[in-house]
Parts: C-alpha cells; structure tokens; sequence
C-alpha cells in the first residue's frame, strides 16, 4: 500500500521538499526550447521547482539564465530590454549580462561603474543540447553534462516539442513507463500506423493489453522491459530506458528511420509541469521541408490539433466539459474521443487524475511493476541523499549516448 508520506516524499518538488532538493542538486534540468530564444529577442519566464527565472540570448548570442528579478528593486527582467550584450531594467535602467553582473547602474552617483562593478544576481549555468536549454540549479560548480543518444546531434536530426501540464511531474513520468496503455488509449492511432505500415505484426503486439514485464534496476534508472506476443510464436520486446528523475527515451520508427523518442518532464512546480516530446534519428533529416513542421515519421499521430511547438498536446478546455472529448468521434470510431494528437490523450489522461494523484486509492496489476519499480527507485533516493550518498548510483554517469531504447523482434523459443 503506498503512503499519503510516500506519495508527498516522490512528489513535491517545491521550497525545501526533499524531492526538489535531489533534483536541484543532481540534475540538469530542460528548461525551454533553444529554438524559442532569439538573438536580443524578447526575454523568456521559466518556473522550475517552484522558482521564476528569466532566460534570453544576448547579443553575441550567449544564453543568459538569471533569477526573475532584478537586483535593484525586483522588478521582474521578463520586462527588460535585451540588447547591448545585457538585460536593462525598464524601471531604472540598471544593466545585467548573461553572467549575472551589474554592468550599469545610471541611479548612482557618483562613480556608478565602481558600484555596478560590485553587485550580481546569480547566472546559472546552461548547456544547449538536443534542441533544449539544459540548466544547472545546483551548487556551483557544475558537473558535466550527461550526453544523451539525442545530445549531440545535429539539429536537423532532432524534432522537439514542449507542452505545459497541469499535474505534477511524477504523472508525466510514470505515463511514460506505462507500456500497457498504448493498445487501449491510443488504439485510433496504432490503427492509423498499422494502415501505413508495409506489416501489421507490431500494431498487432501492441493490441495485446496485459504485456509481459521485465524490469531491470540500472545505473541510469530503470529499464522497463515490455514482451508481447507475437501470431507466430515470437516476442515484441519494446524497452523504455528511464534516466532518472525525468528522462525517458522509447523507441521510434525503424521503418522511418527514427531512432527513438524522447520524453523529458521538467518539474514547475507541484501541480504543474512541461513535457518536452520529440524524436531522434541518426541516419536522416527530421525538419525536410516536405513534411512541414511535423516528420513524416510524426504524421500518424497526428490528428486534427494545429501544430503548436510550445503547445504540442495542448487542449482548450477543462473537467467541467471533460476536457473537449468528442462523443461524436467516439461515435464513429475514434477510441477516445480526443482528437487532437497521441499525445494529447497521454497528457489529458494524467491531468484528469487530478494536480497531484492520490496514489493511496490506486489498485496496481502486473502491468505497473515498471511504475512500482520507479517510485521505489525515487523513495531510495532520498534515502540515499540523506545519508550522505549519490541518489541513483555510486558514480554520476556522464555519457549516456549509447543508452538506446531497444525494439525488437525475438524468435520462437
């Protein structure tokens, strides 16, 4: 039976939370789009961990991640100006690079520069990486940045997508080890891969509803393990590489030549995350002008929702009218009536659970033991970090590149 005190221990993320402690401290952590900071373009919020930031790209396009508010009086630098290599306050006019320093302070006399000179907000360190701005919450100085099979590639190869969520964090990140659902809540779309694809034998296993699960503890997390029957007496082994807290890496399209999809939750704060979705591929070009703003390899999952980047999954509405589900599209044929996009059922699904889910009412089956594994995996971490040690392993891994999701077809016997 899972605890009300276990529940808030793996959730809450905000203030001194001792799960928000653990990520600030050992994580990098996806802040935005790379693709959404222009060169002296307009300054971006991000809230993580219950914390405002502002982050922009100056004028010799260096990525500045600063607090929200302005040392002088705290007004926000969302507001500011960016140009000129810095950040001006609209209030006062006092000036902050992308390191953090005071470089003009024109409300002090005399000897404003001398003043300036002596007073920063703190900058946090970033990483471009993967089409995200990765960031650096924890205590300096930073460690190095733990490549991913996404990481360093070009961004040709990478299509990424954020949307905000408005449940916590942990919700998105057990959706993504829940093999189990995809034959249910996605059964419109498998159909649509099935019609395009040359084989149906995948989409068949992906029927199968109670799949088979091995769970392997790892270094990185957990990989989960999903064996589904095959007609001819083989297996469909499909594993989910989680990268603990809140990286999921779940394999793509071979047909399309996509390599695997990616899934990383980026913590809000208790009752709100963004989930950045996208995919990867090494052997070919995911932006080809053809296909418009999404891959072809994306296309049977796409439903009737405007491609929106930083509102992937988004919908409009809310549990007063059930979130916009279409009767009529379910009347026709459409399994769940949310027409939008397959990750629009995912994040709609999670959100219905409520801001936080209440885990004491769950009644688990053999097809949550990934889910179990996960949540026993964040409870020994904050065990471990109250005694002094690393949170998932002994060693902090630093190149993970290699870490593949792995797809295949096993033989009978």
């Amino acid at each position: 039976m899972f605890t009300r005190e276990q529940n808030e221990a793996i959730t809450r993320v905000e203030g001194d939370a001792p799960m928000g402690r653990l990520i600030r401290a050992h994580s990098w952590i996806p802040a935005c789009l790379s693709g959404t900071l222009e060169v002296d373009g307009a300054p971006r919020r991000v809230r993580l961990l219950g914390v405002d930031y502002v982050v922009f790209r100056d004028t010799e396009q260096r990525v500045g991640f600063l607090d929200e508010a302005c040392p002088h009086r705290n007004t926000s630098l969302v507001l500011a100006r960016n140009e000129d290599c810095a950040l001006t306050c609209i209030f006062h006019g006092w000036r902050i690079d992308a390191t953090g320093q005071v470089v003009d302070a024109p409300t002090h006399q005399p000897n404003p520069e001398a003043f300036a000179a002596k007073i920063r907000t703190r900058a946090y360190p970033t990483v471009e990486a993967g089409g995200l701005v990765w960031v650096w919450l924890g205590d300096d100085p930073a460690p190095p940045f733990p490549q991913l099979p996404f990481t360093e590639l070009s961004e040709r190869q990478v299509w990424i997508t954020a949307t905000p969520v408005d449940c916590n964090w942990l919700q998105g990140v057990e959706a993504t080890l829940d093999t189990a659902h995809v034959g249910t809540l996605h059964r419109a779309y498998i159909t649509s891969i099935q019609r395009k694809a040359s084989t149906g034998t995948i989409g068949t296993a992906l029927d199968q509803l109670a799949p088979r699960y091995a769970v392997e503890i790892a270094p990185h997390g957990i990989d989960a393990i999903g064996l589904r029957p095959l007609p001819d007496g083989g297996t469909y082994v499909r594993t989910t590489r989680w990268v603990a807290p809140m990286v999921s890496l779940v394999p793509g399209n071979k047909a399309a030549n996509v390599d695997g999809t990616i899934f990383i939750v980026s913590p809000t704060d208790d009752h709100h995350h963004v989930l950045f979705f996208g995919l990867w591929s090494n052997a070919r070009d995911l932006h080809d002008a053809r296909y418009l703003e999404v891959p072809d390899a994306q296309r049977p999952l796409v439903g009737d929702r405007p491609f929106d980047r930083e509102d992937f999954g988004g919908f409009a509405r809310g549990r007063d009218d059930s979130w916009g589900q279409n009767r009529a599209a379910m009347a026709a044929g459409h399994f769940s009536g949310f027409t939008g996009n397959l990750l629009q059922e995912d994040i709609i699904t999670q959100v219905s659970m409520g801001p936080v889910a209440d885990r004491t009412r769950e009644h688990l089956s053999s097809s949550d033991v990934a889910i179990i594994h996960a949540r026993r995996v964040l409870l020994d971490a904050l065990d471990r970090v109250d005694a002094g040690l690393p949170p998932f392993g002994d060693e902090r891994l630093d190149d993970l590149r290699d870490l593949h999701p792995v797809d295949t077809v096993e033989p009978p016997g």
